[in-house]
This record gives C-alpha cells, structure tokens and sequence, in this order.
C-alpha cells in the first residue's frame, strides 16, 4: 500500500476540509474519475450495495493508485478484515449500538496495544511481506487508519457521555434518516436540533464528525455543517448520477415540440425533507 500522500488523519489535522463520495457501484473507472476530479476520498457502500470481496480490493486498489483514500462502510463483522489487508485506508461502522459495539470496532480494526486486529503481513497492506519491519508496519497501520461510526439511532446519541471517550475510534458520522425514522419522523427543525448536538458533543470529545450526504439539492447546507464543526462532506454518488439523468433526459425532450414528443411524463427527483437547509 502506498504511504506516499497524505493520510485522511492528515488532512483533518492540519483543519482541512476533506470531501468524498459514496460509491454505489462497482466502477473502477468511476472511481478513478472522482480521484481525477480531486477528491479526497471514496467511501464503498458495502451495507446497502452488491459487491463481492474481489470488486472491493480491485476499487481499493484503483482508488491508492491515483493518491485517493478509500473507506468500507459495512457492517462490523469479519468480512472487513480482508479489506484491511488490502489496504483500505478507513472503516466505517453504521448502526453504532452502544459502548460495547464502540469496542469491538476498535478491537477488530487495530493493533496491539489498541486492538486486536489479526497479524498477517502477506497481503499488499503490508506491501506482501517485501522489506516491512513488521512492529513498525503495524504501529504506521495504528496510525494512518481512520474508524467512524455511524450514529442513526436516538437511544445511541443519549448513551453519547459513555461512547466518546472510547480510544480508537477517529470520527462519527450522523446519518439524518435513520435518526428520523427512530424518533418517529419529528419535524426537520426537531431533527436539525439534535444532530447540532450530536455534532457539538463529537467536537468538543476531540473526534471528527459528518453529518448525512450532500445531493445536488442539497448544496446550500455545506454552510451550516462546516459552521457547526464538520470536516467531512461525503457526496451521493447515486443521487448525483440519477439527477444527472434525470434533468438531462428533461431538457432534451423541452426543446422537442409537443406534438412530436414520444414521452410526455416528465421525470423529477423527490428530495428528501430532511436533507434540506433549515435555517437557524
């Protein structure tokens, strides 16, 4: 794995503002356009997306060759394992359940005297085993890796005061919709209300926070995340492509005459309510 540009900690560390996207598909190319395109960072979406191991290492790969970091969003189990092997740079937890789930994060991501991730320095993480001090492998792989969870629920933001101060884990990321769906849909202004809190809580524990996605509807709230403490800004690659369409396929048949036109439907996106800019 390369180490020859600057880490995600890096960045963050020097007050920088790094942006990503979330990758919905399995598209080498589309990561190597979003690396051209200057982004800092491509998160794979494993928890919500089809993709076998082999596709992941391959979109790892891809993105490390073009000085891009690349993230995991998945589920906590083995599986990430052999991701971390690869050499993805970060890890990203939905569905943070409390303390304990903290934990076992941090246990199975990192090494000794943080962790317990497994050894093996015969993958390309450890550049397969060729001219590697193995503690000092190990103690850069501490280092360089960036952990998020992801708070989605409201009975983890009141168990906050416990969860913050577990060591290893870098940042939080707030997913709005989810924290809706579990405080019954409130209205967006309730909703604003608490992830501000969450955020609050996050920055003043010394950790890294993002708040939900950024859509081409939603660009006016980079303003109000950044003012309130985040550092990261994540785009939706998804939403972003389907309204690309969307609005192209709908300027193409304006300029058609009515009574020559084969579709008369026209296409539109239904944004969310809660990714909309709530003014303060």
């Amino acid at each position: 794995m390369r180490q020859d540009y600057p880490s995600l900690k890096e960045k963050l560390e020097a007050g920088q503002v790094i942006v990503g996207c979330l990758l919905a598909y399995d598209a080498p190319w589309l990561v190597e356009l979003l690396a051209l395109s200057g982004f800092d960072f491509v998160v794979i979406d494993i928890e919500h997306e089809v993709f076998d191991d082999s596709a992941v290492a391959n979109l790892i790969r891809t993105a490390d060759s073009l000085s891009m970091s690349s993230i995991v969003r998945m589920p906590l189990t083995e599986r990430v394992l052999p991701f971390l092997d690869a050499g993805v740079q970060g890890v990203k937890i939905p569905d943070l359940r409390g303390k304990a789930h903290a934990e076992e994060l941090v246990a199975m991501t990192r090494f000794h005297p943080i962790g317990r991730r497994t050894y093996y320095t015969q993958g390309r993480s450890a550049n397969y085993g060729i001219d590697v001090d193995e503690l000092a492998w190990m103690q850069e792989a501490n280092k360089r890796l960036f952990v998020m969870a992801m708070i989605e629920d409201i009975n983890v933001v009141n168990q906050l005061d416990e969860i913050l101060p577990v060591e290893g884990i870098d940042g939080y990321h707030v997913g709005p919709h989810d924290l809706a769906q579990s405080m019954g849909y409130p209205p967006p202004e309730e909703l604003d209300e608490v992830i501000r809190g969450v955020v609050k809580k996050c920055r003043a524990a010394g950790k890294y926070v993002s708040v939900g996605v950024l859509t081409p509807w939603n660009l006016d709230k980079i303003e109000s995340w950044l003012e309130d403490g985040c550092q990261f800004l994540i785009a939706a690659s998804a939403w972003v492509l389907t309204n690309s369409i969307v609005e192209m396929g709908n300027d193409i048949r304006a300029r058609i005459p009515s009574d020559r036109q084969a579709v008369t439907h026209v296409r539109k996106m239904h944004p969310s309510k809660y990714l909309n800019k709530i003014p303060k």
